[in-house]
């Protein structure tokens, strides 16, 4: 395993390549709005550029296969025109997914051809030339079957395009981010450093394996388009579900030790890559941990005191159903209920308990330390894993539009306005653990600035862009990551570069 991802940096540094600077840009990306409520970017051109470059070893004719993500809206069928050297391409094309309107969320693509070196490939959505071509199993594409060594061939899209499409996140491509406030995250995200060969060292410690690692890195690769987090991503999806055993509500992880542990379940990285390769097996794999989530979180609800609650759990289980959902083919119906279940109760949690808390407007999901595990022996909240739980609503919101999201956004504001508010200690420094109505834990480390920021920035965006004090709060916890922040372990790379490097797509 170790040789791929060598192999692969030393080919693209040899070739110099880089699909940074593919064609693909974003149609207003010099905008600063930043998209609308429901993550709509401006409409992405139908052109792009796929850099192929091939594993160490491979070589000759091989199929190669890869998926397009789409923004909502764009597709309605898999139609796309494949090119090399501008000679079309017989190509086998599958629409995967479907947003609410119907339109689809990938294309699936395979094609046939010499690979000798690094190959560019030019497609444009909706056009049809080239003809069809059979489907072949994805399994037999990838250096060994299990997908843990990668594709024979790998296929880097444009971040603009990535981005652009929305469906890895809300995100920004480095590249207009850099040299503006917004550039905070690059020292922290450092994407070849906490990459697959340093997991797979540890993986035997089960901590290492916190936070979905293979979202993470999807998004490092969808802001920067470099090899590294697509490796990185690609390998660790197929690790995760090579674990599996098991179906339905018998699922069972392969994390060491946490096969009863919710915090270690996730669908998202397993939807993601199946939007990004159409194997099947991860669609599989989405929906099943999503039944075992629901097995292992069949009460959403917090009842008071020591009752388990944390703002992790709740996060990881609605990110399990509304991504499981997202991709499922038969059971999604399912999965948006117990989402649908999970936010009412979140939602109840957030404006009723304490009873002592009466400020309406400035509200986490409170609940006290015994609960959270933590013996601070006080009621109050986590900002840093209210990140999860935010990234989940969010989500929950885009699906549903309409008075449904508007609910729960304003819960999104409210939960902003008190991270910005009572969060930070007297440095400006977020707080490990948040009292409410008293002082919070002092962070010992450097390691959390970037989740409350985008806590901040989602509550400003969905505020109406107008709260000075809460952009102030954003540009402040920002300018904190970018001067002082820290990844001092692996599992601290996973939980600053999952969620929180969605926040300068709010800002921007």
């Amino acid at each position: 395993m170790k040789g791929t991802i060598a192999s692969l940096a030393m080919l693209l540094s040899a070739l110099s390549l880089s699909c940074a600077s593919c064609t693909g840009k974003i149609a207003g990306a010099d905008d600063d709005t930043g998209g609308d409520d429901d993550g709509n970017q401006p409409p992405l051109d139908p052109n792009l550029q796929v850099q192929l470059v091939p594993a160490a070893g491979q070589s000759g004719t091989q199929v190669v296969n890869f998926a397009v993500p789409l923004q909502k809206g764009m597709a309605t069928s898999p139609d796309v025109r494949v090119a090399s050297a501008g000679t079309n391409l017989a190509t086998y094309r599958r629409g995967l997914g479907a947003y609410d309107d119907g339109s689809l969320r990938a294309i699936q693509i395979q094609v046939e051809l010499e690979i000798s070196g690094s190959t560019t490939l030019d497609l444009e959505i909706g056009a049809t030339g080239g003809g069809d071509r059979a489907a072949v199993d994805v399994a037999t594409t990838l250096v060994t079957a299990d997908g843990t060594d990668g594709p024979r061939v790998w296929a880097l899209l444009p971040p603009a395009w990535l981005a652009g499409s929305g469906v890895i996140g809300r995100l920004v491509p480095a590249a207009e981010m850099a040299g503006t406030p917004l550039d905070a995250f690059g020292d922290v995200c450092d994407y070849e450093r906490w990459n697959t060969e340093m997991f797979l060292a540890q993986q035997a410690s089960r901590d290492v394996w916190l936070f979905d690692r293979v979202t993470a890195m999807y998004r490092g690769y969808a802001i920067t388009g470099d090899a590294a987090p697509l490796a990185s991503a690609y390998r660790e999806a197929a690790i995760y579900r090579a674990g599996l055993t098991g179906s339905g509500s018998s699922t069972r992880i392969g994390v060491p030790g946490a096969a009863d542990d919710l915090k270690y379940h996730y669908t998202q990285g397993m939807a993601l890559h199946w939007l990004l390769t159409g194997d099947d097996r991860f669609r599989e794999a989405a929906e099943n941990v999503a039944v075992r989530t629901h097995a292992l979180w069949t009460d959403p609800g917090y009842a008071g005191g020591a009752d388990f609650w944390t703002e992790r759990h709740a996060g990881f289980a609605l990110l399990a159903y509304e991504w499981a959902a997202a991709v499922s083919d038969d059971q999604a119906a399912t999965f948006r209920g117990w989402a649908d279940e999970a936010v009412d109760a979140y939602l109840d949690m957030q404006t009723s308990w304490p009873t002592s808390w009466t400020d309406p407007e400035a509200r986490c999901f409170a609940h006290t330390a015994d609960a959270h595990g933590e013996g601070y022996g006080y009621a109050g909240c986590s900002p840093w894993m209210s990140a999860i739980l935010a990234d989940g609503l969010e989500t929950h919101a885009e699906r549903h539009g309409g008075a449904r999201a508007a609910t729960v956004r304003e819960a999104l504001v409210r939960l902003g306005r008190i991270i910005a508010r009572d969060g930070r200690d007297g440095d400006g420094k977020p707080y490990y653990w948040m009292g409410l109505g008293r002082a919070g834990e002092v962070d010992d480390y450097e390691e959390h600035w970037g989740e409350s920021a985008y806590i901040v920035a989602m509550a400003w965006h969905h505020g109406g862009r107008t709260d000075a004090a809460l952009r102030t709060a954003a540009d402040e916890l920002l300018t904190g990551l970018r001067e002082r922040g820290e990844a001092g372990q692996l599992r601290s790379f996973n939980w600053q570069c999952r969620s929180a490097v969605q926040a300068p797509a709010y800002l921007r």
